[in-house]
């Protein structure tokens, strides 16, 4: 079983709404609504965060998340539309703005050095599609609970290879666990690949020790808390000196302070997988300026 996810953003909640409704078929509603279609052995899910542009937590989760990114511009362009081709060319993510004014959106984002396609044909782009998927070793984890005469059982997306019995370390608990049984879309499955949305079965472990996961890293690997790397600073972002920030990337948001030397210098609250570009946001940025004030290569 393999898949993809596509991300869908705008400043509008009804055109995300629309626009995910001709690329399948909403079985998962919350902070994230999660659209699914099955071809073979092949699962797109697409995601349209809720909430913006009230709050962006929920779309830097899905924008991480993501194999493709598709912003969805207004006609008459604002500041929010400006903050959601940031927050996408910040991840590093295949993205792509559809708008009627393609010259507009051309200029505006060679002005702004952000590297992001553009298209004006929308029935084109929003269909049914294969993104390539990405592989960087943790599984992502957005529920725990437990299930009767199961046990705890995890809801998230892969980013890698993962069979049964498979021994993996929960974050942030380091708790380990092993992989009982997998399921997708309520059918058993041996193995999956990237891309999928899965339900994990875990062995000889309590929902409630591992009840604040939200990734999975295969035993050998290692993981972020204290690290350095490159700064990207846009150039019209406020940065404090040792100021406190979210650092987002795979769906992972967490808090750290964020120091200045050679190279920037990061120290989050509790340990993230081990990305190779991280988004830097001020979530709480003065109204009507850009939350996302740039990003980190590892």
């Amino acid at each position: 079983m393999r898949g993809g996810i596509i991300s869908i953003v705008s400043p509008s909640e009804d055109k995300t709404k629309q626009a995910a409704e001709k690329m399948g078929k909403l079985q998962d509603k919350g902070d994230l609504n999660i659209y699914y279609r099955k071809q073979n052995d092949y699962i797109l899910s697409t995601i349209v965060p809720t909430q913006y542009p009230l709050s962006i937590i929920n779309t830097l989760v899905a924008i991480s998340l993501s194999n493709k990114i598709i912003i969805l511009l207004n006609d008459n362009l604002d500041w929010k539309d400006g903050e959601l081709l940031l927050a996408a060319n910040s991840s590093g993510i295949d993205s792509i703005a559809i708008h009627n004014n393609i010259n507009l959106i051309k200029k505006l984002i060679e002005s702004s050095n952000i590297n992001v396609k553009v298209s004006s044909d929308y029935e084109n782009e929003i269909k049914y599609q294969e993104p390539e998927s990405r592989k960087e070793d943790f599984v992502y984890i957005d529920r725990v609970f437990t299930v009767k005469g199961v046990g705890a059982v995890m809801l998230g997306f892969t980013f890698m290879d993962l069979k049964v019995h498979d021994k993996m370390i929960a974050l942030p608990s380091m708790q380990p666990v092993e992989v009982k049984s997998i399921q997708v879309l309520d059918e058993d499955q041996e193995s999956v690949g990237p891309g999928v949305r899965v339900g994990l079965a875990l062995k000889n472990v309590k929902a409630d020790d591992v009840k604040d996961t939200y990734a999975l890293i295969p035993e050998d690997k290692k993981w972020l808390k204290s690290f350095e790397g490159e700064f990207v600073k846009y150039p019209w972002s406020e940065i404090k000196e040792n100021g406190q920030y979210h650092f987002i990337s795979g769906g992972v948001i967490l808090m750290g302070q964020l120091k200045f030397g050679d190279k920037a210098k990061v120290e989050l609250t509790k340990p993230m997988p081990k990305f190779k570009r991280i988004i830097v946001a001020d979530v709480n940025a003065k109204s009507g300026k850009s939350r996302i004030i740039g990003y980190l290569k590892i």
